[in-house]
Order: structure tokens, then sequence, then C-alpha cells
């Protein structure tokens, strides 16, 4: 809920590029600070909210503004991105009706499929990096302190790395997809807990239906920075 009240919101109106920094997202900051002060004035020490407002190693605290984006990262970063997946994943099964029949099959299929659902949807479309050195790539020259966008959409549809890479193949191996960033420190951290996520649903799915197609337009999520399916409205066959 938090996540659709601050992307939603932000679809029609001058806010949708910074939806957090909307009034929306302020909403979310306002909440945010109400129930850290809850918690504070009721001695109640458990929780991820107490954790991260305790000094480190070296006695520094967050501030209030890194608290907020704390915040929003807990409650969005994962739940957004894993849901567009699988509303991804539905959407191919609509195109591929191959898949619902690869996907009951089961077995080994489970150890790729999640994978090559997640690169299929790349729901986080970008990154922006800083540089700090100078570097060159494919010819081009950049500086220190150049601000680098990655395209994880563009790199996860290269015809240079994949094999047909406008087809999801749920057998495809090896995967080098970029959906989760790049490999440092920057990977990230709910990786394995999407892939689950993404198996489970399928798994659970497959065995309950015999077929899926569109019942109606899809709806894109208005956004520059995150790719998800908004709405889609889909006609399924149960099993007897």
């Amino acid at each position: 809920d938090f996540t659709d009240h601050v992307l939603d919101k932000m679809t029609t109106d001058e806010f949708r590029m910074m939806p957090f920094n909307s009034p929306a997202g302020a909403e979310l900051f306002v909440y945010a600070n109400d129930l850290l002060s809850s918690k504070e004035k009721s001695g109640d020490t458990s929780g991820v909210l107490h954790m991260i407002r305790q000094p480190d190693k070296d006695g520094n605290v967050i501030s209030e503004e890194e608290f907020r984006n704390f915040f929003c990262l807990l409650v969005a970063a994962g739940n957004d991105t894993t849901r567009y997946s699988i509303a991804a994943g539905m959407q191919a099964m609509c195109h591929q009706p191959e898949l619902l029949g690869q996907m009951k099959d089961g077995g080994a299929i489970w150890e790729t499929a999640p994978d090559e659902i997640i690169r299929w949807a790349t729901p986080a479309l970008y990154f922006r990096r800083t540089l700090t050195q100078d570097f060159e790539a494919h010819g081009k020259e950049m500086k220190a302190g150049d601000k680098v966008l990655f395209w994880f959409s563009s790199a996860n549809r290269d015809e240079t790395v994949f094999d047909d890479p406008f087809h999801v193949n749920l057998h495809r191996s090896p995967n080098n997809h970029l959906a989760f960033g790049q490999q440092g420190p920057h990977i990230c951290l709910g990786m394995w807990l999407a892939r689950l996520e993404v198996r489970v649903m399928f798994e659970e799915l497959a065995k309950r239906i015999t077929a899926i197609e569109p019942n109606g337009p899809h709806q894109f999520l208005r956004s520059n920075f995150v790719g998800g399916i908004k709405s889609l409205p889909v006609r399924i066959t149960t099993g007897g």
C-alpha cells in the first residue's frame, strides 16, 4: 500500500518523475517520523526502526533525512520490483502459451525460470553512478565525477549476450542478466528472496490452471525508473 500510494499517485502530475519528493512521498516521511516517535516514547526497542537509529561502531547516528530515506527503502524496495516481475511473467505466459506447459513439467526448469522471468521484466530500469576515476568503454572516454546511467533494461536485451533476447526462454542458461544490478557492493540484497517468491508464485499457479490469456488491454506504470505493469486483465482456466 505504501508503494502504491507514492508511485501510483504520481502518474498524472509533475511529480511522477520523482515520486518520493512529491506530496505523497512527504506523507510517507511523516508516517515514518510519527512511528519512530511513538516507539521512542513507549520505550519500544524492538524492531528495525530502533536498530537503524543506533550509533555505529564510531558513534555516528544517521540524520533525520537519512532515516526517512532508509525507511522508504525498507517499505518499497523489493515489494514493487518482485510483483512487477510476476506481472511481466504472467504477461509472457499470455503471449507464449507454451510456457505454462513447461512450468507444469517442472523439474530442473525451476532452477532457471525465475531468473529468466526477472530478466524479461527488468523492473528497475536503470541506476546512476558517479565515476571515481577516468574510464573508457566502447571508445567513449569518461572523466572522474561524470554521472553515468546503467540501463539494465537495455543490457538485458543485448543480442551479443542473449540468444533471442526478446523471447522468454525458461531454460536459458547461463543467464547473466543485470536485473539485480552489477556484481559488487551495489548488488541487490534481496535477490535470493525475489527468486524464491517468483518461483513459488509460478509453481503454484501452474498447478492450478490449464490456460491463461489476455482479457483486455494492459497498462504500464508511468515511470522512467520502475518498469512495471499496473493493470493486466487476464482470463484463467482452472483444471477440472
